[in-house]
């Protein structure tokens, strides 16, 4: 899945792999091996994916069908507002527990 909507996504934007390679700083053959899904990027250049290909992360993953990053990050936004309101959460850790205690 990875590979096809990276290619797509790619092209969409008007760019070769050696132009989107050169802006990720890997090699041209880096790119042609993720499209062809034979090697995965690193954690670190997805973001830079996202940004350069304007694609939310978890659409380029597969996990959403929504493209838009802007639509993704306001909906995680609004979820987060929402929680915080609704509770205050506290982390306790020890060795080998967490502990979770909600105040409403």
């Amino acid at each position: 899945m990875f590979s096809e909507r990276l290619k797509a996504s790619r092209k969409e934007v008007g760019l070769t792999q050696v132009e989107l390679a050169k802006t990720l700083k890997v090699s041209s053959g880096t790119v042609g091996m993720w499209e062809t899904g034979k090697r995965e990027p690193k954690f670190e250049v997805m973001g830079h994916l996202s940004k350069r290909l304007n694609k939310s992360v978890d659409y380029l993953l597969g996990l959403s069908e929504n493209a838009s990053p802007q639509a993704a990050d306001k909906t995680h936004l609004k979820e987060s507002s929402r929680l915080q309101a609704r509770a205050e959460v506290i982390y306790s850790c020890d060795d080998y527990d967490l502990v979770l205690i909600k105040k409403t």
